[in-house]
């Protein structure tokens, strides 16, 4: 059975009890929401915990989904879980059932600090996608649960499925979710150095091996040598995947 919007929600994340005069300042969240879209590739939407719908999606969510300009009768509602492969659905209930059970382990204060990330595949027609999906709360009920949070989507510095890690913002060490043994591990974080810091973010501007080296006061081989220390470090095969990959962990403030 295809998934739908209700799959993402389960008793750890409903919210029961809300004020509803709280939506009377909703507004502001979508018009922030509208405007992040507005001045990105990434799609975005706010994901509503009380109705348990989505309070907000941008259309540039459809271009991943692979839907045109004839088809925007479909429901945004339940527009990228028509487009999850059946292979990957468990994985999805898993992944959020089990990020909201730890986040409801953390002090209320800092819920909203916290980052769920994972990967998945979007697919159209017979073509696959990976993208890279990120989770952060926006606003909490009076009790402490998630009423909105907000998603982002953009492309994957990854080959596979999966992944799943939660992250407090500005915070290295993470938690790492396991799809095999079913449970969550505490793993330190990596770190740049102010060289391979400032490698990738040249490289992610578009810069040369030669115009890195000549910016850096160093030789092309060391630049080089950097960068074959950096790939395995992130778990990737060449700079345009070490730019994602650090991007996508935050790696680049």
């Amino acid at each position: 059975m295809a998934l739908t919007i209700h799959d993402f929600f389960n008793p750890d994340n409903i919210v029961t009890r809300l004020d509803e005069k709280l939506y009377d300042n909703a507004d502001i969240y979508i018009e922030t929401a509208r405007a992040f879209a507005r001045s990105t590739y990434q799609p975005v939407f706010i994901v509503d915990f009380y109705r348990q719908n989505f309070l907000y999606t941008s259309g540039n969510l459809r271009h991943l989904c692979g839907i045109n300009a004839e088809q925007l009768h479909i429901n945004d509602n339940n527009l990228y879980f028509d487009h999850v492969p059946p292979d990957e659905e468990t994985m999805l209930k898993e992944i959020i059932e089990k990020a909201f059970e730890l986040l409801n382990t953390f002090p209320v204060e800092e819920r909203t600090e916290w980052i769920l990330s994972y990967y998945f595949h979007l697919q159209y027609s017979i073509r696959k996608r990976l993208v890279f999906h990120k989770i952060t709360p926006l606003s909490l009920s009076p009790d402490g649960k998630v009423w909105l949070a907000l998603c982002t989507f953009s492309m994957s510095s990854r080959k596979e499925a999966g992944y799943p890690s939660m992250r407090k913002y500005k915070q290295q060490e993470y938690f790492h979710y396991s799809l095999k043994k079913h449970v969550w591990y505490f793993r330190e974080g990596l770190t740049l150095t102010e060289m391979e810091h400032d490698i990738l973010l040249l490289s992610s501007q578009g810069y040369t091996m030669k115009e890195i080296a000549a910016t850096l006061y160093k030789s092309e081989d060391t630049i080089k040598s950097y960068k074959r220390q950096l790939f395995p470090k992130l778990g990737v095969k060449n700079i345009t995947e070490a730019v994602f990959a650090a991007i996508n962990s935050d790696l680049l403030h």
